[in-house]
């Protein structure tokens, strides 16, 4: 489950320029009077595309109803999440033989999500992805974090809230996640006056994760507001007279109308706000990943979602500030 560097490559390139690949699937077979919805997942976050038919399932016990079972991929083991199920649809077991599994790299977590059908892969610029609305077709938009439409097509091409997926087919999980959320006030967690005063920003387009980061923060007493895109972050930050107050800005990559690349690249090409921490918070969390942000001006790469790294890498960004302080004492 390794990536070519010519993905790497063409990824890094793509983030650089504002961009994606995006691989879009359907989890439902077209009828002669039904074409069904199309979604959509980052390229990057892709390792394979396997044929459902050549992967026996093994059944897990205690396993909540969405994982299908666990699949053998040369020696490691992968949970099958029914991506139709989830969905409210059913999928007939001549469907899933003729079905896909796509291999998905999560926070490196190795999940195997079931589809009917992959259309392909296009290129799209985050200016053309767009926040979740109502729509007038047969989806749950609860489920959907963002849309863009298909090539040369005014189709709709939907982009799931992954991270909804895997808390709601994963409880224990999940409830390890808020539960290290929950118990942050019992730690032995503290900071300077300077911490606590000002307020952390953070742009995510997740519900469920904006909730697990408001949560941190406020168990932690750090003042915080979120964003659902980076344009929204951006415009907020602009139009702020002074700096003074903002601690740290957290960015997700992946989000509609401007990505975490584009947050980066402008907070750090504005001599204002240049000094401004930023922490990549994101469930994209290869290596390559982490050099490119990294590379890009982002100050700390730290994958969804992990408790522990969160406060450390805000004891880090509080770090800076004392140390300045005191150097010139000294």
């Amino acid at each position: 489950m390794s990536t070519t560097l010519e993905q790497v490559e063409k990824t890094a390139q793509l983030s650089k320029n504002n961009q994606m690949s995006l691989m879009i699937f359907q989890v439902q077979f077209p009828k002669p009077d039904y074409e069904p919805p199309y979604y959509g997942m980052n390229v990057f976050k892709v390792r394979e595309v396997l044929e459902g038919r050549s992967y026996d399932v093994a059944p897990m016990p205690d396993h909540n109803p969405l994982v299908e079972g666990m699949i053998e991929l040369r020696g490691v083991y992968l949970p099958v999440i029914d991506l139709p199920k989830w969905m409210s649809f059913d999928m007939t077991e001549e469907e899933r033989e003729k079905s896909i599994i796509i291999v998905a790299d999560f926070s490196n977590n190795f999940i195997g999500l079931r589809v009917s059908h992959i259309h392909g892969v296009e290129e799209k610029n985050w200016s053309d992805i767009h926040p979740a609305g109502n729509y007038n077709v047969d989806v749950n938009s609860n489920q959907i974090v963002n849309h863009t439409y298909l090539e040369n097509s005014e189709t709709l091409c939907f982009i799931l809230d992954i991270e909804k997926l895997l808390i709601e087919a994963m409880p224990a999980v999940a409830e390890k996640i808020f539960a290290s959320a929950k118990t942050v006030e019992n730690t032995d967690v503290h900071f300077n006056d300077e911490m606590y005063q000002k307020t952390i920003l953070f742009a995510e387009d997740s519900k469920s994760i904006q909730k697990y980061m408001t949560m941190v923060f406020s168990q932690l007493k750090l003042k915080c507001k979120g964003f659902d895109d980076g344009r929204q972050l951006l415009d907020y930050i602009d139009g702020l007279e002074s700096l003074e107050d903002i601690s740290m800005v957290f960015t997700d990559l992946e989000m509609p109308v401007a990505s975490g690349h584009t947050v980066i690249k402008t907070l750090k090409a504005n001599s204002r706000t240049s000094g401004l921490p930023i922490i990549v918070h994101t469930s994209m969390t290869s290596e390559n990943n982490s050099r490119e942000v990294l590379g890009m001006g982002a100050d700390y790469f730290i994958g969804k979602v992990d408790t522990d790294l969160i406060i450390e890498t805000i004891q880090k960004v509080e770090g800076s500030y004392i140390e300045p302080s005191i150097e010139s004492v000294g």
